[in-house]
């Protein structure tokens, strides 16, 4: 489907930045690339859940869970209906749920680990497509990024490749 080895992208390109927080790969696919939306949020998924509503077509959404309490950013649902709107792919930097579902879902979701324990559902909490952190890179909305089984990339631009 994707065409492309983030290995070879970072021997080839210089003006990018290699992702440094190291993720597992629990979705149907590991590969994937799109242009940058980002969810910045504290113990609610509801900006996440708003966003995957959106049609996703080359887009990935990147979450920053910034919360001291473990819970779920992403669950079966939230993964199913990405994925029926055309997202790539959804990363986070923190847990996901349901993975015995969303492991057949062809579509592309990293996380830290899993966390059976559901977010807060207060509404209207979390911050879209504002600049967030994912270990040391600092990402903004409408970069792009690269990710297969060997880590992530962030461009300013959609490479050519």
């Amino acid at each position: 489907m994707f065409n492309f080895s983030v290995p070879d992208i970072c021997d080839e390109i210089d003006d990018i930045q290699i992702g440094d927080l190291f993720l597992n790969s629990y979705g149907g696919i590991s590969k994937f690339y799109g242009e940058v939306h980002t969810v910045k949020c504290e113990h609610s998924n509801s900006a996440v859940k708003e966003f995957v509503q959106e049609n996703g077509k080359d887009k990935v959404l990147l979450i920053e869970h910034f919360g001291i309490e473990p819970c779920s950013m992403v669950g079966d649902q939230i993964a199913q209906t990405a994925f029926d709107n055309q997202w790539n792919g959804i990363i986070t930097n923190g847990f996901i749920r349901d993975v015995e579902v969303i492991c057949d879902i062809k579509f592309g979701i990293y996380a830290k680990n899993l966390y059976p324990k559901k977010t807060d559902k207060t509404k209207g909490i979390g911050q879209k497509d504002v600049q967030i952190q994912l270990g040391s890179v600092q990402i903004n909305p409408g970069n792009w990024l690269y990710i297969d089984e060997n880590g992530w990339i962030i461009s300013k631009k959609k490479l050519e490749l």
